[in-house]
């Protein structure tokens, strides 16, 4: 079973001129990417990241939420995410706990990290907007950098995910690089995807289903696209551009909405898996 990088690695041989990601004005291919994520693992190790390190981010699904995914599976770095609704005490905890090593934010919690005070003692990247004596991250995917080369293996630590903690405080539940890739192979069979599909990220990458999507359209050469919070409206704007047919699944109530073409039919139930409409 191979390593997360070296998969990701296939998807750009495969399919260099595919569009990977796409986040409002921002589309990238594979390869241009490609090109930021080894940037970015450039960056983490000047910061003094080293493989088996944590690394905490609390960002929505957006476009660096995903690049940092990718980075940290090249570095052999733990990519932990939590809720961009953590507030302060739960990031102090998770910044405790996982023994992290840098912390990514956003503005939608920029001020509970800033109430984090174990944050202030470790290196803070700043995404979308530059924060006080916060790195900005759009200066670390801007920066010249050697295409980036597997530092894990299959063995290796991927993420860990935080329960809800709704008994008692989160647990981590961290997940293998090989586990993360045959997860990813069986949702792609699950779901019959083709090569080339497109899948609307609305599940968090902090979830497992969200990280679920994230890495099966790697495996198809398929595309990604950034929801960061979900509203209907900006659903359908992003639907019809995008992919036929896509699924969505929302956590808990779960919606299958039925894509063809522009045109959609959205379906509500309640249970523990569902399966793409049959093509023709």
């Amino acid at each position: 079973m191979l390593d997360l990088g070296t998969s990701f690695l296939g998807s750009v041989t495969r399919d260099p001129h595919a569009l990977a990601i796409v986040d409002g004005d921002v589309r990238l291919t594979y390869d241009a990417w490609f090109g930021k994520i080894s940037s970015l693992v450039a960056a983490l190790a000047d910061l003094g990241l080293k493989p088996g390190d944590h690394l905490l981010t609390v960002l929505q699904n957006r476009w660096e939420a995903a690049t940092i995914h990718w980075a940290c599976q090249f570095a052999g770095l733990i990519v932990t995410p939590l809720n961009w609704r953590a507030k302060a005490d739960e990031i102090e905890f998770g910044i405790e706990d996982a023994e992290a090593r840098a912390v990514v934010f956003q503005d939608v919690s920029a001020d509970a990290v800033a109430g984090a005070a174990a944050a202030h003692h470790l290196p803070r990247v700043a995404v979308g907007s530059a924060a006080d004596a916060a790195i900005d991250f759009a200066a670390l995917v801007a920066a010249m950098a050697a295409d980036a080369t597997p530092r894990a293996n299959a063995d290796a630590w991927s993420l860990m995910l935080y329960t809800s903690g709704t008994t008692s405080r989160p647990k981590g539940v961290p997940r293998r690089h090989r586990a993360e890739r045959a997860a990813a192979v069986a949702h792609v069979a699950q779901n019959l995807y083709r090569h080339g599909e497109c899948t609307l990220g609305v599940m968090p990458l902090y979830h497992t289903m969200g990280v679920r999507s994230l890495l099966a359209m790697s495996l198809i050469g398929g595309t990604f696209v950034c929801l960061p919070q979900f509203d209907v409206e900006r659903a359908l704007q992003l639907i019809p551009p995008s992919a036929s047919p896509i699924f969505i699944l929302c956590q808990r109530s779960i919606t299958i909405w039925c894509i063809t073409g522009v045109s959609w039919i959205p379906k509500s139930a309640r249970c523990a898996s569902s399966a793409l409409p049959a093509r023709r």
